[in-house]
């Protein structure tokens, strides 16, 4: 097995997203939220995860140029449309208006809608703990996973 080195992986991601019509810093966000993943050992949520977004980006489910905004918004809250943008940029954005509204009004919380798959959800919950905040962060998915003793699938991975 060959080791590739952080820096190549990176590029590489990097290089995918721009070769998906990415903005330069979108195509760096989004590569390093998935290397955030295969550092921690996640592979599911690492570059591993490039050729689905690659195929929803031709079923044009992701929007590589999204106008991300705020539609709604109070002092502590605000829901944001990912206008289909790359989860993996659209959730940071997210988390950091969160983090400026928990600055301001001692919490913040933000929804959002229009998005897709935003990677390991840790990369964006230690966002907050940068700013010595507590950061909560969660999705919906389509049920995957059987609880214990069910046999159905009922939990989103």
């Amino acid at each position: 097995m060959k080791n590739i080195s952080y820096n190549s992986l990176k590029l590489f991601a990097e290089e995918v997203f721009l070769r998906m019509g990415c903005p330069a810093k979108e195509a760096h966000e989004a590569a390093e939220v998935l290397l955030s993943a295969d550092l921690r050992g996640v592979d599911s949520h690492g570059v591993a995860r490039l050729s689905g977004y690659i195929r929803l980006w031709e079923q044009d489910r992701i929007n590589a140029k999204p106008e991300i905004k705020i539609v709604h918004e109070t002092p502590s809250t605000a829901v944001i449309d990912g206008d289909k943008g790359l989860g993996l940029v659209v959730a940071p954005f997210a988390m950091r208006i969160a983090i400026e509204k928990a600055k301001i009004a001692g919490t913040g919380w933000v929804s959002v809608k229009n998005s897709n798959h935003y990677g390991i959800a840790g990369y964006h919950s230690m966002m907050a703990l940068e700013n010595d905040m507590i950061g909560w962060s969660m999705t919906n998915a389509s049920p995957l996973v059987s609880p214990t003793f069910s046999t159905e699938r009922l939990l989103g991975t």
